[in-house]
């Protein structure tokens, strides 16, 4: 879930976020790539949605899966921030990387319809990357609200017929008790799923949180100022196909700033060339996409807890993640509809930005 400025902005003035019309369409392309084109997430580099890329043998394509409010606060800065910090080391270990935009809503808002829905469309764009890739699989990379629409697509939809891996970046799978979903929860129909007591997130959980064949990789940060508590972000399930993560030390990444993170990002770089889960030993360090050392998260290879701060394997440094300073609070002068009201809550509750250090 990300309560970023855009949407926001969106909210407060009662304007629409200006849409990017989706690409034409090849004529070669066929009908299911076609409908995928459509959903390709706008405004990102070269290393992501390149339909003319082919799958390598053992080297499964990434479908990389947003969350709430999309990357709309990145929409007019660096591509980079639009997955391509992750996106470039993942294509130079062979990847075909993709990107989609999913659940546009209320003034042109990604990510914030109902979540089966949004996970239709991702159904919808991992079968047009398949057929144009030439994979028989793809591996999830989701943030926040992002995997809980992979994990009702795995679920729900069929997703373990074309999915045999998610790599989950502060997901609230337990729900959300952060102050400012409660007020999102009257505009948003996915914000009201993820409240912690929602029919969603109950049925969702029944049966157990994994799915037969595929590989879960849960990736929390005790700085997490949005999936609240942060522990929410993990699951529950045995070893062999469950490796919960927590970025902790003296500087771990916010919840917006997870996708850009390095620590995260060698996670998901572990994740995606495992044939499982990511290993618990594995130990961010040199094999960050800049070469920088980094903080060592604690790792553990069921659905236990990791250990706590300065117990166990946690970290101690901060790497190249930065604290994301709080948003500059909006004023409202008069809530006339409960729209600007939800906004005006949002920015008086802190939403979080992140930034690259640039």
């Amino acid at each position: 879930m990300r309560f970023v400025s855009g949407g926001i902005t969106a909210v407060l003035l009662g304007l629409a976020v200006q849409g990017v019309a989706a690409p034409m369409a090849s004529a070669a392309d066929s009908p299911a790539v076609a409908e995928a084109r459509k959903l390709q997430l706008p405004d990102v580099t070269k290393d992501i949605n390149d339909w003319s890329c082919r799958a390598e043998a053992g080297k499964e394509p990434v479908v990389m899966v947003h969350g709430t409010f999309g990357l709309t606060s990145y929409s007019d800065e660096d591509p980079l921030d639009r997955w391509g910090r992750m996106a470039e080391p993942l294509k130079k270990d062979g990847h075909c990387v993709y990107a989609l935009q999913y659940g546009v809503g209320l003034l042109d808002t990604p990510g914030v319809t109902e979540i089966e829905k949004s996970a239709a469309q991702l159904k919808t764009f991992v079968d047009g990357v398949k057929e144009s890739s030439g994979a028989s699989k793809v591996k999830l990379v989701s943030h926040s609200q992002g995997g809980l629409v992979s994990r009702y697509y795995l679920k729900d939809l069929g997703g373990t017929d074309s999915a045999n891996a998610l790599i989950g970046l502060g997901t609230p799978n337990r729900g959300t008790e952060y102050f400012a979903a409660k007020v999102g929860a009257l505009v948003y129909p996915a914000v009201k799923q993820m409240l912690p007591d929602s029919d969603f997130l109950k049925k969702l959980n029944s049966g157990g949180d994994l799915r037969p064949g595929v590989a879960y990789t849960m990736i929390a940060t005790e700085a997490d100022e949005t999936v609240t508590p942060y522990t929410s972000a993990h699951l529950q399930g045995p070893a062999s196909q469950l490796t919960n993560v927590t970025l902790g030390g003296k500087n771990p990444p916010s919840h917006d700033y997870l996708p850009n993170s390095a620590e995260a990002i060698a996670w998901v770089r572990e994740a995606v060339r495992s044939d499982g889960p990511a290993s618990p030993s594995f130990r961010p360090g040199q094999d960050t996409p800049d070469g920088t050392p980094s903080a060592t998260p604690s790792a553990t290879p069921s659905g236990t807890p990791s250990a706590a701060p300065g117990e166990g394997s946690g970290g101690s440094g901060g790497g190249d993640t930065i604290d994301a300073p709080l948003a500059e609070p909006t004023v409202l002068a008069a809530a006339v509809s409960v729209v600007l009201l939800a906004g005006a809550a949002f920015a008086r509750l802190g939403n979080r930005r992140s930034r690259s250090g640039r």
